[in-house]
């Protein structure tokens, strides 16, 4: 679970009141506050160990507790005074931005109809749709 500072708390309280505020023209504005408060409000999803030696593949889990374990018991073995060589680290999932995914320009040639005058009609419709995704607001 990610721990909050006052500051945070602050930070994405303003930012949500600035969501809130911010006019439909100030749209870009609006995406990057929702994209910023995203990532202050992202939960870890996996947890693994970080330090030296360490072939983080074979040493993560969806529990924190079972990664603060073998950190602790990592620690011990090869323990040295001062700073542990061992600490648990969350692995955070960032969604991707979706792309846009927009079929490519069609030519009379390539329809999959019988005929010019069809094979022309298919293909002028297919580009409208494809202009219309291409323009559209996408909301």
């Amino acid at each position: 679970m990610t721990t909050f500072t006052n500051d945070n708390k602050e930070l994405i309280k303003e930012i949500r009141e600035r969501i809130g505020s911010l006019d439909v023209r100030d749209n870009i504005e609006r995406r990057a506050y929702e994209i910023a408060l995203a990532s202050l409000e992202a939960e870890a999803v996996m947890f693994c160990i970080s330090g030296q030696n360490v072939d983080s593949e074979e040493h993560v889990s969806t529990s924190k507790a079972v990664v603060d374990a073998w950190v602790e018991e990592w620690n011990q073995v090869d323990g040295s005074p001062g700073e542990p060589l061992y600490k648990t680290m969350p692995l955070y999932y960032h969604a991707a931005l979706p792309a846009p995914v927009v079929p490519d320009e069609m030519y009379w040639q390539d329809a999959p109809v019988e005929g010019s005058s069809k094979a022309a009609a298919y293909a002028t419709g297919w580009n409208a749709c494809r202009a219309a995704m291409l323009h559209g607001k996408g909301e």
